[in-house]
């Protein structure tokens, strides 16, 4: 099993699997701004592809999305992560640094503070940066900024208006998901066969960064026993080892549960982080696709374990050793 192309990403939108809409839209505006680009009078500036916006969980291919655009326009993307943006003049410097035509991505465009926002949405709209007390300002040339965020009511009106696209993601189907894990392994050139790929699709979650990351764990199983071929024996005991069940749940996201379970009512998040010992945003993160799996409902006094939640709870209870069973 080669090693060789270890991050062999999508080179085009005709190679992504799922995200179907997203990739019309993407096409679409692709064909518009080369359609625009040749019609365009001789001498005059080129225009930018418009700016983007992408909503939608972890790990579902925003970023992914961001970088085949730049291959697709033949340009620099210059990527950021939000939380590294502490200030306008960060920001200043980052866009000052794109070239015509470059594509400038930040990362979970959530975290930007309200100023930096605001800033940021300025930019967007005039193509302008102020520098505040100066009383200058400095033109930026024709750029597009792709922004991902997966909260997109954290971002202010005016910033979310001034993006023209719009790319909505979604969790992927398990024939999708089934359909990448090969793909990868193809492009990889790891042998694996069918029953291994499906286990892992089950346990995915419709997220290709889960389904990905449990399938490198459980080619380490497989090359730890020096075998070429992954199987579904080397995918249980990779489970085994790292505490997945059949959803893919840990053990942390099986305690959560097993906290809404016992309690008598809805439980508010912050006593989740209590009684787990772990930051509120981590309670966030788990308790996003708990949800997004039916096993938890949300309401505005707490969270509640589902019917399903509490059938998946007494499955994976009867199928753990016997001595790890609940009492």
């Amino acid at each position: 099993m080669s090693d060789n192309n270890t991050n062999p990403a999508p080179p085009t939108l005709n190679h992504v699997i799922g995200q179907k809409r997203a990739v019309q839209q993407l096409r679409v505006a692709l064909d518009a701004f080369y359609n625009d680009r040749a019609a365009a009078a001789a001498g005059a500036e080129e225009g930018a592809f418009p700016h983007v916006l992408l909503v939608g969980p972890p790990g579902v291919g925003k970023s992914m999305l961001a970088s085949i655009l730049a291959g697709e326009l033949g340009t620099i993307c210059h990527e950021e992560l939000a939380q590294n943006i502490l200030t306008p003049g960060h920001l200043h410097g980052l866009l000052m640094l794109a070239e015509p035509g470059d594509i400038v991505f930040l990362d979970e465009v959530h975290e930007l503070l309200p100023l930096v926002q605001t800033t940021l949405y300025r930019a967007l709209e005039e193509r302008r940066l102020f520098l505040g007390g100066s009383n200058k300002n400095v033109t930026l040339p024709p750029m597009c900024v792709a922004a991902a965020t997966t909260h997109e009511g954290h971002l202010s009106k005016p910033l979310r208006d001034r993006f023209r696209l719009v790319l909505r993601l979604v969790h992927y189907a398990d024939s999708e998901i089934t359909e990448l894990v090969s793909q990868r392994c193809k492009r990889l050139q790891w042998a694996i066969n069918e029953e291994a790929v499906k286990g892992i699709a089950a346990r995915g979650r419709g997220t290709p960064r889960i389904a990905i990351r449990m399938l490198e764990a459980t080619r380490r199983v497989a090359r730890s026993e020096n075998a070429t071929t992954i199987t579904a024996m080397h995918l249980q005991r990779m489970c085994d080892i790292e505490g997945y069940d059949t959803l893919g749940l840990d053990e942390t996201e099986r305690h959560l549960l097993r906290i809404l379970r016992d309690s008598q009512g809805p439980v508010r998040q912050n006593l989740l982080a209590s009684k787990m010992s772990l930051p509120k945003k981590t309670i966030e993160m788990l308790e996003g696709q708990l949800i997004s799996l039916g096993l938890v409902s949300k309401a505005e006094d707490g969270r509640m374990l589902t019917a399903l939640g509490a059938s998946h709870l007494n499955e994976a209870n009867e199928n753990s050793p016997k001595t790890e069973k609940e009492p």
